[in-house]
């Protein structure tokens, strides 16, 4: 027993085998300012994720030379 496949007209039949990269459009301005609008909103995220990540590390290290006595000084050679 072999299922019958539904007939199928030889141009969708070649219109399947087409690659699709053959169909490509190149994206449209508005496409590109909402990738671009995308694209610096990550980026200020990621500025401030990164700032915050900062000022806890100062923060820890400041309360780490305050808890050890006096804010330690740094010795300069000369």
């Amino acid at each position: 027993m072999n299922p019958k496949k539904a007939k199928q007209s030889s141009s969708a039949y070649f219109q399947e085998l087409r690659p699709k990269f053959l169909d490509w459009k190149p994206p449209t301005d508005e496409e590109k300012a909402q990738e671009l609008k995308a694209r610096k909103e990550a980026k200020e995220v990621e500025l401030v994720k990164v700032t915050e990540l900062a000022r806890a590390r100062e923060a820890e290290k400041a309360a780490l030379r305050t808890r050890n006595g006096a804010t330690v000084r740094i010795k300069r050679s000369q």
